[in-house]
């Protein structure tokens, strides 16, 4: 509808070499992938170029949503949450599912922090992780600092 509006959904694998010229381009990177060692190469191309990164994930009945600004001073990445050398278990969707509505709602709400900080109106979710439980129907935020040891960005 916005002639001015250039969308590129990604729905291949790409190349680190490619995935920094993705993040160069970029005003704001959505990540909407289901696993951590992508999760983690997306937050690196963010960070070295500066870029918005609003981060989406669901599992089951439970959800996160966050925005790392790395444009604001002191503003954590997404290794700050989960450290790249961490032991994580990897659980993916394929095996412990995740109930289908819940997906929708994290994608509008990144939608919606996208369009707040394309347009620079609202407050964001950076600094600040969503967690939604859809069994019990209750959201909170969990206030994120940037981890001074960080890897990625500290």
């Amino acid at each position: 509808m916005n002639p001015d509006v250039d969308l590129v959904p990604l729905a291949a694998r790409v190349s680190a070499e490619e995935l920094d010229q993705l993040a160069r381009e970029a005003d704001i990177v959505l990540d909407c992938s289901d696993n951590f060692a992508t999760r983690h190469a997306v937050n690196r191309a963010c960070v070295a170029h500066r870029r918005p990164l609003v981060s989406g994930a669901a599992i089951r009945f439970d959800a996160q949503v966050m925005v790392f600004d790395r444009r604001q001073a002191n503003a954590a990445c997404y290794a700050c949450l989960f450290p790249e050398d961490a032991e994580v278990e990897e659980v993916q969707c394929s095996q412990m599912g995740v109930l289908a509505p819940l997906t929708g709602m994290v994608g509008a709400i990144q939608a919606m922090e996208a369009i707040k900080l394309l347009v620079g109106s609202g407050e964001t979710l950076n600094g600040r992780l969503l967690l939604i439980d859809a069994l019990s129907a209750e959201w909170r935020t969990v206030k994120l600092n940037q981890d001074p040891a960080c890897r990625v960005c500290g």
